[in-house]
């Protein structure tokens, strides 16, 4: 079996609405069960992990640059491994997203065909639909900084 590692980025997004944070979650459309997950996708060349998140954000949720504000202190990395192919063409992926926090006022989405629906989701009700526990820990770091008093700073 073949064996490709691969690099991924993707933004955890929030916004405030009332009294209540909520996060933007995407159901994707390419996969096989139902997964909710972050806006992510592949790191393309001369991109930086930053550069190909926010450019993710753009393509799977129609939400800018200009749009949100990226957090310091937040850089968290998930690593999975799963198979493509069937026989003598199934490979091996190994793979690395690494995520960045940012917050936006925008609650319009526009989702594109990789993804079947989104929603923003509370704290709680992500931490239900999420599945896999190194999504789950990505989301429970962002939670924890964002809990403090004050808000981290924004570039």
């Amino acid at each position: 079996m073949r064996r490709v590692s691969q690099t991924a980025a993707g933004v955890v997004l929030y916004r405030n609405g009332g009294d209540t944070r909520r996060y933007l979650l995407m159901r994707s459309a390419l996969t096989r069960r139902p997964i909710w997950e972050f806006p992510k996708g592949g790191v393309e060349t001369g991109e930086s992990e930053a550069q190909a998140a926010v450019r993710e954000l753009w393509e799977e949720a129609g939400i800018g640059e200009g749009q949100i504000s990226l957090l310091d202190g937040y850089r968290e990395e998930e690593r999975y491994v799963f198979t493509q192919g069937k026989g003598d063409q199934r490979t091996l992926i190994v793979k690395k997203v690494v995520y960045f926090l940012a917050k936006t006022e925008e609650e319009r989405v526009i989702i594109s065909r990789e993804a079947e629906e989104y929603r923003w989701a509370t704290y709680e009700e992500a931490m239900r639909l999420i599945r896999f526990p190194g999504k789950r820990h990505v989301l429970e770091v962002a939670e924890a900084l964002l809990g403090d008093a004050h808000e981290p700073h924004s570039r």
